[in-house]
């Protein structure tokens, strides 16, 4: 049920179908005051994701340090809580602007010993040290590792952020093809104000 409860959400968050995400998160209100840490670090990950798809930063932040909190205490950074809440901490830092803050969660993943820390996260704090630096490398690399994954939406964002920076058309094109497939509207929106001329051929 947690499972549903964090998929449902971030997949609706990232279709741009925010309606139908604060629904889901609404059925697992009560999870909100629960005492237990799985239950609660998966409600404030899912709560998190909505409120930065609204543009709540501070609260988004905010809740994704409590779901680092509470999922670390059960199992490092290994559970699914916790690594949504690195995700969606690391992305509301960026927006406010709090390089410090982006530096220390991204110091929590890469501190774990190579052999023993979650490929997802390698991947994702790959993808922030390439926005960081604007080292396009760092980009193919977050690339590679979520191709060896099979996560198809995080390489269309990775995809996404390289052709932003490097204006890479093949990156962009990949990218586009992902996001169609997977009805990922706010992110076909962003791919269009790089590469406005392809919204025609798509339409």
């Amino acid at each position: 049920m947690l499972s549903l409860l964090q998929s449902a959400v971030e997949v609706h968050v990232q279709r741009g179908e925010l309606e139908r995400a604060r629904d889901v998160l609404s059925m697992f209100s009560r999870l909100g005051e629960s005492t237990d840490l799985q239950e609660l670090s998966s409600y404030l990950g899912s709560r998190a994701a909505l409120h930065r798809a609204d543009g709540r930063f501070h609260e988004a932040l905010a809740d994704a340090e409590a779901t680092i909190e509470a999922g670390s205490r059960m199992s490092a950074l290994l559970s699914q809580s916790a690594k949504q809440g690195i995700v969606e901490a690391v992305e509301a830092a960026f927006v406010l602007g709090e390089s410090t803050k982006v530096e220390e969660l991204l110091a929590l993943v890469e501190n774990v010993p190579v052999g023993t820390r979650p490929p997802f996260l390698d991947a994702e704090a790959k993808r922030f040290r390439a926005r960081l630096s604007g080292d396009p490398s760092g980009y193919d690399a977050a690339a590679e590792r979520f191709r060896e994954l099979s996560l198809p939406f995080w390489l269309a964002v990775t995809l996404l952020e390289h052709g932003e920076l490097t204006g890479d058309e093949s990156s962009l094109s990949e990218a586009r093809e992902i996001f169609e497939g997977l009805k990922a509207t706010p992110w076909l929106e962003r791919l269009d104000r790089v590469t406005p001329a392809r919204t025609e051929v798509h339409a």
